[in-house]
């Protein structure tokens, strides 16, 4: 039931669990789609918490955001294991982590008493978010294996943007250490060691670098489909889609 795009707390913790969660939902007619919507309660029970801004509620919420990264592996679960598995779920998924994101760090913010450094932090995720719809496309590694290890939605952002001439390596490494699974679970330890400001810190790094890249890749993106249209006459704007497989 797992996935290639897992990362390594995924495939070694959080998997281990859900599965054994995913057991027990699929005794029940639960639709994942329903189960996507249903756990996002969890993000705003943690929000109240992490608002409050004292050491035991940054931890609890820090802890409730980790509960709900191991249950948001449960939705695909369930719909590969029905054969459910659609582009509308996988939009939903993504927006739901997307409205996660904010519930996080903009309760935080408010908590630690940096809400400015929230709002930039939830802006930076936003326009990441819109720039990577408008750098799809591309399979760039030579292994189809490693391709596989990143969403289809990431592979126009890797290609585009020249972070692909670091080497696949180097991408691979990078994304392992970046994904949600593992920033939920280091954001938990740093709460629970007193740090929670650090979480506000480095997200909005990542985020900050994410944006850079994403907006370097749309641009590129968008320039070489505009030579495209006037390179060739015979063009149909109406296909533009074909140009990548991978647009969602």
């Amino acid at each position: 039931m797992s996935k290639p795009q897992d990362g390594f707390v995924s495939r070694f913790l959080n998997r281990r669990i859900s599965r054994r969660i995913t057991r027990v939902l699929l005794k029940f007619p639960i639709h994942p789609n329903a189960f996507t919507i249903a756990i996002l309660v969890l993000p705003l029970i943690a929000s109240a918490f992490l608002v409050r801004g004292d050491y035991l509620s940054l931890v609890l919420g820090a802890a409730i955001f980790q509960v709900f990264s191991i249950l948001d592996g449960c939705d695909g679960e369930i719909a590969r294991a029905k054969n459910l598995e659609s582009k509308f779920g996988e939009r939903l998924d993504n927006f739901c982590d997307f409205l996660a994101s904010l519930l996080y760090v903009l309760p935080l913010g408010l908590g630690l008493h940096r809400l400015s450094e929230g709002i930039i932090c939830a802006a930076l995720i936003t326009i990441n978010e819109w720039l990577l719809r408008y750098s799809t496309g591309g399979m760039w590694a030579d292994s189809s294996a490693l391709n596989e290890s990143f969403y289809a939605r990431h592979h126009g952002m890797i290609e585009h943007s020249g972070l692909i001439d670091l080497g696949e390596r180097f991408v691979w490494w990078l994304f392992q250490l970046t994904k949600r699974d593992m920033a939920l679970l280091v954001f938990f330890i740093l709460a629970l060691f007193g740090y929670a400001h650090w979480i506000l810190n480095l997200w909005t790094i990542v985020a900050a670098a994410s944006v850079v890249l994403s907006g370097i890749a749309a641009i590129r993106f968008g320039v070489a489909n505009g030579d495209a249209v006037v390179d060739e006459p015979g063009y149909d704007v109406g296909s533009r889609r074909e140009v990548t497989s991978d647009l969602t």
